[in-house]
């Protein structure tokens, strides 16, 4: 897959990002809004953490350092590790 879908992906993310603060910071008052909000952001909450497990391995094979690793895990998900394990994105 093309570096650029990979990059609109981590955009996408860091959009869902600012979706779920802004929920945490003032809560949504639609209540379809507020099952979209606490969809993602539980499943964000609690899947990036979870994928460091194989984002450490990749990260570390890459020569990144497991901050870095961490920190972009958090915020980017499988749309950071998956193409650097692939070759498409580097460091």
């Amino acid at each position: 897959m093309k570096k650029i879908f990979w990059l609109s992906l981590m955009l996408g993310s860091l959009f869902g990002w600012a979706f779920a603060i802004t929920g945490l910071v003032k809560p949504f008052e639609d209540e379809k809004i507020k099952k979209i909000w606490k969809c993602i952001f539980c499943t964000w909450a609690f899947g990036h953490p979870l994928e460091l497990g194989l984002s450490l391995g990749i990260g570390r094979k890459a020569g990144l350092s497991g901050l870095r690793t961490v920190i972009k895990t958090l915020a980017f998900g499988f749309t950071w590790w998956v193409p650097l394990k692939l070759g498409i994105i580097k460091k």
